[in-house]
């Protein structure tokens, strides 16, 4: 079942950071948000470095997503590409789910309200996605700029993710009559300091940062396929790197100013 690792690397030439993180956690999908070294190049070093068997996918979004995966039959090929989302053909073992690649809006230029119309947007964007390919098996993630609190990530018209896969058994909830598919965010518990990990994966306590920490990289997945996810991790080191300064906080002198995450699925479900 694949390994997702999901780093937004702010812009930086992180490449050598990526390539031990994808060989330490045996990844079979790297998905890089804000990466500017040019996808030749990275591929080239992960090739060298981790594997040979990775390959770049096609894409028309690759200033937004770099996209890198080991084994075809993962299929990733892009099918919908919107303004700062690419939607991907997602094969899990014999379920053809869909794999949307978010970066939304960011926290600095855009206020709570802007942040909210671009999360129902996304959501109205992913119900046309879900509808063309005729299938409910979606998986969001990416860097969201939200946290899993925020009234984008939650509101029916909205994202719709709520915190407990119990929440979301039911499958849909109803607002002003219509029917809108929940969603499972799992981030929800990797909150606070009572986790075994950093307690999210941005620190700022700037006024764009009130909370301190925030849960900003997420994934959220439709209650269809629920049962597919097996866990969510916040990484802290690239092998034997320390991706942390001296605080906890992540290193944005070093390395980025979001931790990565990797994301495994495991098991089966009857079609």
């Amino acid at each position: 079942m694949p390994r997702i690792l999901f780093w937004n690397v702010n812009n930086k030439d992180l490449t050598g950071f990526v390539c031990s993180i994808a060989a330490s956690t045996n990844a079979d999908i790297i998905v890089l948000n804000e990466n500017n070294v040019p996808v030749p190049k990275t591929l080239q070093s992960i090739q060298k470095e981790v594997s040979s068997d990775f390959y770049h996918p096609d894409t028309s979004s690759e200033e937004r997503f770099h996209c890198f995966c080991k084994n075809p039959e993962f299929d990733l090929s892009e099918i919908h590409a919107g303004f700062r989302t690419s939607v991907r053909q997602f094969k899990i073992g014999q379920h053809n789910a869909l794999l949307a690649l978010v970066h939304g809006v960011d926290i600095r230029n855009y206020d709570p309200e802007a942040r909210q119309s671009f999360a129902q947007e996304l959501a109205g964007e992913m119900r046309f996605v879900k509808k063309q390919q005729n299938t409910k098996k979606l998986i969001l993630l990416g860097d969201f700029n939200m946290n899993p609190f925020d009234r984008g990530m939650n509101l029916a018209a909205g994202l719709n993710a709520m915190m407990t896969k119990s929440c979301v058994r039911r499958g849909y909830r109803k607002h002003l009559d219509k029917n809108y598919d929940l969603y499972y965010n799992p981030m929800w518990s990797l909150f606070g300091d009572n986790t075994d990990g950093p307690a999210g994966t941005v620190y700022d306590t700037s006024n764009q940062g009130p909370y301190g920490w925030s849960m900003l990289d997420q994934i959220v997945i439709n209650h269809s396929i629920v049962e597919l996810f097996c866990d969510v991790q916040i990484l802290t080191d690239a092998g034997a790197e320390s991706l942390m300064d001296a605080k906890g906080h992540p290193d944005i002198n070093k390395a980025s100013d979001h931790f990565p995450i990797l994301v495994n699925f495991c098991g089966e479900q009857d079609e």
